[in-house]
């Protein structure tokens, strides 16, 4: 039959019923009576799709979307007698596919099962063609073929099986991110949250109420409560990227809730018990910064009891053509096309290319060619236009790395009238790296009125 089911109700005759009808659609149906028995049945085995009743008689439905978030997530159509718009928010927001009322229509019970069924081949599809592109190193989504990715990804697998907190040294756009998620993914927390805060993003005058929440009244504005980043990912883990930019009146609170496991949200004098596991990265030298007094000494090697460096794409050159080759597959799906390869020229101006921007960069060069590609091979003259360098198969005609980045920045300034924000995100980099590349490469922002 192929089609595995799990229907979760309490109610016999329905469960009956809805058996009889599933089985006719040719579906494969196991049942479950309540929250513990379903448990048991999603342990043993996986499933295709998933009706739950909201109420079940041990606990509510939406904790069993909460308790197997990778398994029931876009496969699950809740059902229920007591349909509310708070509920049915909950619902989706955890997960469910569809919020469908007792007595069920069941025509579109079944239009909601198909789309579910549809999706889910469409996903087994994207993750088929992601382990096409593994080669000699399956690791899920992160795409490699280095000898030192295939160390990273090793050294990240062990490391998930601690509770150390670790730190991610790498330039911006070489994964950071995806790494902090692969060892949350394989660590014990995986059924939980993982929560990633860009440091950089956040003002500094708001940073103690996102990441430790506040109590309504505890200051203008606080309208309502607010949990906190913190409690948000709770029995998970809490990324921080550019752990760098965390301001220094927050790094000594930041060691406090690392030893004690507790925090005090503004306004509340009860502090709250937490079991969070840190990541964090980092795109500059922090034994630097703890030398040049811009970062505690003590958090530094609270925050180290792991380390790993990921080393830039430019001195992982086998990496570049695999990751090409994977994103072509995914912007041929995004955009319809049906780009098969790359020419030897555009290889050789690929594996030549410094990558200041990493992966990310990468990604957004190939990305930058599909909008208006018509053949099926991507040239080094397609390369030319999304790189914007000298229109050569040659590398000692190219113009210097320094004249290029400062044409390509104040090009990219002067588009967005020099809005840093917006241009460091079209760069991919942070802001204040865009302000130091300005001095560096001398662009003064024109004056103001």
């Amino acid at each position: 039959m192929g089609r595995r089911l799990l229907l979760i109700e309490d109610e016999i005759s329905l469960r009956s019923s809805l058996k009889k009808l599933l089985e006719l659609r040719e579906y494969e149906v196991a049942e479950a009576d309540d929250f513990n028995s379903a448990v048991k049945m999603i342990d043993a085995r996986p499933f295709d799709i998933f009706i739950l009743d909201l109420k079940l008689p041990d606990r509510n439905g939406i904790h069993l979307l909460k308790e197997f978030p990778e398994e029931m997530d876009g496969k699950t159509i809740i059902i229920t007698a007591h349909a509310t718009i708070p509920s049915a928010v909950d619902a989706i927001k955890n997960g469910a596919f569809y919020y469908l009322e007792k007595p069920l229509d069941e025509e579109l019970l079944f239009i909601q099962m198909e789309k579910i069924y549809h999706y889910s081949k469409l996903r087994e599809k994207n993750i088929s063609l992601k382990k096409e592109l593994l080669y000699d190193h399956p690791s899920d989504d992160i795409i490699y073929k280095s000898q030192a990715m295939a160390q990273i990804i090793s050294q990240a697998r062990r490391m998930s099986q601690t509770s150390d907190t670790i730190i991610i040294q790498g330039e911006t756009g070489v994964g950071k991110e995806i790494i902090a998620h692969f060892i949350h993914r394989y660590s014990k927390r995986r059924r939980k949250a993982f929560l990633p805060i860009n440091c950089s993003s956040i003002p500094e005058q708001l940073f103690e109420s996102e990441l430790f929440g506040f109590k309504r009244g505890a200051f203008t504005g606080a309208s309502k409560d607010y949990s906190g980043r913190f409690v948000q990912a709770d029995g998970g883990t809490l990324f921080l990227d550019e752990i760098g930019d965390l301001p220094m009146n927050l790094q000594s609170k930041l060691l406090r809730i690392l030893d004690d496991k507790m925090i005090f949200q503004l306004g509340n004098k009860n502090p709250q018990k937490i079991d969070v596991r840190l990541v964090t990265a980092t795109n500059r030298d922090l034994w630097e910064e703890v030398q040049a007094n811009r970062f505690r000494k003590d958090l530094y090697f609270r925050l180290r009891e792991g380390m790993i460096t990921i080393p830039p794409l430019r001195d992982r050159k086998e990496d570049i053509l695999p990751l090409c080759r994977y994103f072509i597959k995914i912007f041929n799906s995004m955009y319809d096309k049906n780009v098969k390869g790359i020419s030897k020229g555009a290889e050789k101006l690929l594996l030549e290319y410094p990558w200041e921007g990493n992966v990310r960069e990468l990604k957004n060069a190939i990305k930058s060619i599909f909008a208006g590609k018509e053949t099926s091979t991507i040239t080094g003259n397609d390369l030319v236009f999304s790189l914007k360098i000298a229109p050569s198969h040659s590398p000692q005609r190219y113009p210097p790395l320094e004249e290029y980045e400062r044409s390509y920045i104040k090009e990219v300034l002067k588009a967005q009238n020099f809005n840093i924000k917006k241009t460091s995100e079209i760069l991919g980099i942070s802001r204040s790296r865009l302000y130091r590349k300005m001095g560096a490469i001398d662009i003064a922002r024109p004056p103001q009125g």
